[in-house]
């Protein structure tokens, strides 16, 4: 529950983050804030190569992968993230958003920040220190929502601070989180060998974890790629106001990931846990289709009002991407890595063909209605796949 208040807060700050330079801003300095960020996460899922997820699961089940050599592969990914941002933004970012080279560098900063800070979560988790995580949640969160707001109130707020402020977070948080886990382990390991379970378990959970974020992530992307910088600032408030419940769910079916793996879980009560967490996060999606244009449009003031156009559909898609996020931790407390991949492919290949097609004539309501279909075949695909597990595992168990 803590872990679950402390992302929450942290979320809320993003929010506070998004609406203030959404207002000082206007919808295309929102949008190129989008782009970097957007930028930073899909290359941070890509460099991962699931090491993260199998990684933490390796070490909970106390294989011969150590603490130690999740450490070293971390630490040798960070260049490589490095990398990858800086081709991505220095190619696109100046050509089509028009991005200045100071932009870029802080962006490519912000990247490293959040790939690092995003790998010692699973490092936290793998030591067991769960609530030390809801503490790196506040640093990323609140501690750039305070800094942002510093900078609004004297007036002088830029898509260049907005960026650099939100890495600072997440520099702060990413090295809380790596002195927590240091003083749990011996010296940090550079040994190739030791990296190959990771890896080889890491490969489906990276189509997985990376056809997520695609799913999550993608419809930015190509809304500001198709459209325009300002039609990206305004879809991305209402995706991140109807996203916001999100933050509650996903460190609830990260612990039930964790406790399927340890067996404090027994698979004959995964059944019941679904049922509820769906029920629980599908009325909470309700209220945010019922309140969440009312709320939003007036914080962020005049240039945002399309946002009602497409919250109520971005939060029905919400709702049904919870099924998806609880059947994916069972999948992966179960072990079933090679599952992984199916659902959350199949929702980005829906979402990116679909988004092509449609947001170039119908903009940021087109993209909400392709999340629906798209994370509703997640949903679905997932759903059957856990099922099968659950029962598999169960007849095996008798």
């Amino acid at each position: 529950m803590a872990v679950a208040v402390a992302r929450l807060l942290s979320s809320g700050s993003a929010l506070v983050v998004a609406a203030i330079s959404a207002r000082q801003l206007g919808p295309s300095g929102r949008g190129e804030i989008v782009f970097v960020v957007t930028v930073a996460m899909l290359c941070s899922e890509f460099v991962s190569l699931g090491a993260n997820v199998s990684g933490r699961i390796h070490i909970l089940r106390r294989s011969d992968v150590l603490i130690e050599d999740y450490l070293g592969l971390a630490m040798v990914l960070v260049g490589v993230q490095a990398i990858l941002v800086t081709l991505v933004l220095t190619t696109v970012g100046p050509a089509r958003f028009g991005l200045d080279p100071a932009v870029c560098l802080l962006g490519v900063v912000l990247g490293v920040a959040m790939f690092f800070a995003h790998m010692m979560v699973d490092a936290a988790f793998a030591v067991r220190r769960t609530l030390e995580t809801g503490i790196r949640d506040l640093l990323i969160g609140v501690l750039p929502m305070f800094l942002v707001v510093s900078v609004a109130v004297r007036g002088r707020l830029s898509v260049l601070l907005v960026i650099g402020l939100t890495a600072v977070g997440y520099l702060v948080g990413g090295a809380y989180l790596w002195r927590v886990v240091r003083r749990r382990t011996d010296r940090v390991r550079f040994v190739p060998s030791r990296w190959l379970p990771i890896l080889r378990s890491g490969i489906p959970v990276l189509a997985g974890s990376l056809g997520q974020t695609v799913a999550f992530r993608a419809d930015r992307l190509l809304v500001g790629l198709l459209s325009t910088s300002a039609a990206l600032g305004v879809y991305s408030m209402a995706a991140t106001a109807a996203e916001l419940p999100r933050i509650l769910l996903i460190p609830v079916t990260q612990i039930l990931a964790n406790r399927l793996a340890i067996g404090d879980i027994t698979v004959r009560s995964v059944s019941s846990i679904f049922r509820r967490l769906a029920l629980a996060y599908g009325l909470l999606m309700v209220c945010v289709a019922g309140v969440g244009a009312a709320i939003i449009t007036p914080i962020v003031g005049p240039g945002f009002e399309a946002v009602r156009d497409s919250i109520v559909l971005l939060a029905i898609s919400e709702g049904l991407l919870g099924l998806f996020f609880v059947s994916a931790s069972v999948l992966t407390g179960l072990g079933r890595f090679r599952r992984l991949p199916a659902p959350s492919l199949c929702g980005a290949a829906v979402i990116v063909v679909a988004d092509i097609i449609v947001v170039p004539r119908f903009g940021g309501s087109g993209a909400a209605w392709v999340r629906v279909a798209g994370f509703g075949s997640m949903a679905l695909v997932a759903g059957t796949l856990a099922l099968a597990c659950v029962r598999s595992t169960v007849d095996t168990s008798t």
